[in-house]
């Protein structure tokens, strides 16, 4: 089943976030990949909404692309979703 629409368009504003986070600080794809240790394909897969991505990654990735503001990094990684209560 796919995720609900809700998740999906998070994940699609998390990872339009963090490209303009990394073009701002001049980097590809290929370039972010290789500071996590990973494929470029995982970048571009974060960034299309595709990948979920933990808090950690998102802060780790923040931190990478020299980003100082702690609260819009903070905003960014509470995008990830994290594992909500329902009802």
């Amino acid at each position: 089943m796919p995720p609900a629409p809700t998740i999906a368009l998070r994940r699609q504003r998390l990872g339009a976030e963090l490209r303009k986070l990394r073009e701002r600080a001049g980097l590809t794809s290929t370039a972010a990949a290789a500071l996590l240790g990973g494929p470029q394909a995982r970048i571009s897969n974060i960034e299309a909404g595709r990948y979920a991505v933990s808090t950690d990654r998102v802060r780790t990735l923040a931190h990478n692309y020299s980003c100082a503001d702690e609260e819009y990094v903070d905003v960014l990684a509470a995008m990830t979703g994290g594992r909500m209560r329902g009802w």
